[in-house]
């Protein structure tokens, strides 16, 4: 399988249309047909970074399928379905949101957020549950 039909795979295992993946990343829906149907060249670096912020895919992915890298890629640590720590993530990773790369202190909101977010969920979980005596 080359570069061109895994790009296809990735797109609809997350679910894009053409369309939609271009909105996200920037990069036009007749480029991402053509780069599909193999009427193109691999893509330039900069171009598969706007894809896999697109596809919130891991940048070094595209470039290891893309035949960028030789060695196999270390971004490749969390695997499906096994549980990661999300504040340690938030934490421990350079981040980017939008094509933004987030500063500590975006990360730190985040992390603020997503503690209030969840203590709301907890508090009203806690509510419907009946009392134990």
């Amino acid at each position: 399988m080359d570069f061109y039909d895994k790009l296809r795979d990735i797109r609809k295992l997350k679910g894009f249309t053409i369309r939609e993946l271009a909105d996200r990343s920037g990069v036009s829906a007749g480029y991402i047909s053509q780069l599909e149907n193999g009427n193109r060249g691999v893509p330039s670096p900069d171009v598969l970074m706007k894809l896999s912020e697109g596809l919130n895919i891991a940048y070094t992915e595209l470039m290891d399928i893309a035949g960028y890298l030789e060695a196999p890629s270390s971004d490749k640590v969390y695997e499906p379905g096994v549980p990661v720590n999300l504040r340690r993530f938030l934490r421990e990773n350079e981040l980017i949101f939008d094509g933004m790369v987030l500063s500590a202190e975006d990360k730190e909101w985040v992390e603020r957020m997503l503690t209030v977010l969840f203590w709301k969920e907890r508090q009203a979980a806690a509510k419907l549950e009946p009392e134990e005596k």
